[in-house]
């Protein structure tokens, strides 16, 4: 079936829908045409792609509580995504794309492509560099007419289902794109972490009591070592989410292979988890407060669903042998800390030093070291280098500059 044939069918068919809504007054205006959307997506995506492993997710699990539109496409071999689609009731108006900003923002930063729309109106969220576009699939002045699919159809928004279904993103990730990507979901585990953390049991709903007994039970559990600073729930939820990614980075990274396929790579994560126990004894707390999540919460709960869209997202992540052999721990580690927590990395001075400026300091200290006392290096046994605090740097040239 061709482009403009799927198309004027859509059109037939959702005419028929919006009558028997507005004569019978008994459609739910977001669900009642989600079929006639179904079928749109799913054929436009055989004729513009034509992928036989490109798999459509009508209402994803727990699509609500994580944010997650209605539809979700990903590439069944790869597991990369080509984008999300969110469903509105019909609308004669013009769509407003401010009452979804938020959610926009949310899947642009995530590096996932967007539509939402009313079924006429077509909003496109395809990259964070750009504002999203409304495209009409008709004129809405235009459907007083009694056949809607004798409408011309705007030009563009081919246009923009090509592009929309063209390939999974994010495809290739060099190592500074993964830590960002990281640090940005790492944050938004903690903020659904801290909703849970400070709930009330007694204030919760049904299907929100059993996650905010696991969460209290991995409290009480991280409380037994009696560290005083996980004490607040803003802290010991970044603790949780920090220490879920770091796991999963740390499979992706060390377990699996550059060679591994998408779904080996997953394959070898889950068991990651999975294990009762770790041969690093560095990892070994870490493994065990995990552990505890993935025996303890149900398969439903959503610190299982993030884990498992997180491993996905990893799984799809290629990376060099250069990337992994040669990481510069220092400068990821302050990406990490700017995109997760930019306040923490603030206050407690988390400033990559670069790698110029202290291979100066070094060989200006051993010159100075070395004339001022016969020969001695500051290389010799027992001695310490600490690196330099920037503000206190800053300070001194100050001071140099007034004495001068």
């Amino acid at each position: 079936m061709s482009y403009i044939s799927i198309v004027k069918k859509y059109l037939t068919n959702l005419q028929k829908e919006y009558q028997a809504a507005v004569m019978g007054g008994q459609h739910t205006a977001e669900l009642s045409y989600r079929p006639v959307l179904d079928t749109l997506f799913r054929e436009l995506a055989k004729e513009l792609n034509g992928s036989d492993s490109m798999t459509i997710v009508l209402e994803p699990k727990n699509q609500a509580r994580m944010g997650r539109p209605d539809w979700r496409i990903h590439d069944g071999r790869t597991l990369g995504v080509y984008g999300y689609i969110e469903g509105k009731g019909l609308s004669i108006n013009r769509f407003d794309t401010s009452l979804y900003q938020e959610q926009i923002d949310k899947y642009l930063t995530l590096g996932h492509k967007l539509i939402i729309t009313d079924g006429l109106d077509f909003v496109f969220c395809m990259d964070k560099s750009e504002s999203a576009v409304i495209i009409p699939l008709v004129d809405k002045e235009e459907l007083r007419r009694k056949d809607w699919s004798k409408l011309s159809v705007t030009p563009s928004f081919e246009m923009y289902m090509r592009r929309f279904f063209a390939e999974p993103s994010p495809q290739y990730c060099d190592e500074s794109q993964l830590v960002e990507l990281v640090a940005i979901r790492t944050r938004l585990l903690s903020n659904e972490l801290l909703k849970y953390a400070s709930l009330p049991i007694e204030e919760a709903f049904d299907d929100e009591r059993e996650a905010i007994e696991v969460i209290s039970d991995l409290k009480d559990l991280v409380y037994t070592h009696n560290d005083r600073n996980l004490r607040t729930d803003k802290v010991f939820t970044d603790f949780v989410a920090q220490l879920i990614m770091f796991c999963l980075l740390y499979a992706h990274r060390v377990i699996c292979e550059t060679s591994d396929s998408p779904l080996e790579k997953e394959r070898k994560i889950k068991e990651f988890l999975t294990e009762d126990s770790d041969n690093n004894s560095e990892l070994r707390p870490f493994k065990r407060l995990l552990s505890f999540l993935m025996k303890n919460a149900d398969e439903k709960c959503f610190i299982i669903l993030w884990t498992e869209e997180c491993i996905e997202f990893l799984s799809f992540v290629q990376m060099t042998d250069q990337q992994i052999s040669n990481p510069d721990y220092h400068k990821l580690f302050e990406l990490f800390l700017s995109k997760f927590d930019a306040q923490a990395r603030f206050d407690y001075g988390a400033y990559y030093t670069p790698k110029e400026l202290a291979e100066f300091i070094v060989v200006l200290t051993e010159q100075i070291v070395n004339k001022s006392f016969n020969g001695v290096s500051i290389f010799d046994e027992g001695n310490t280098i600490i690196d330099i605090i920037a503000p206190k740097l800053i300070q001194f040239n100050d001071a140099q500059s007034r004495c001068a």
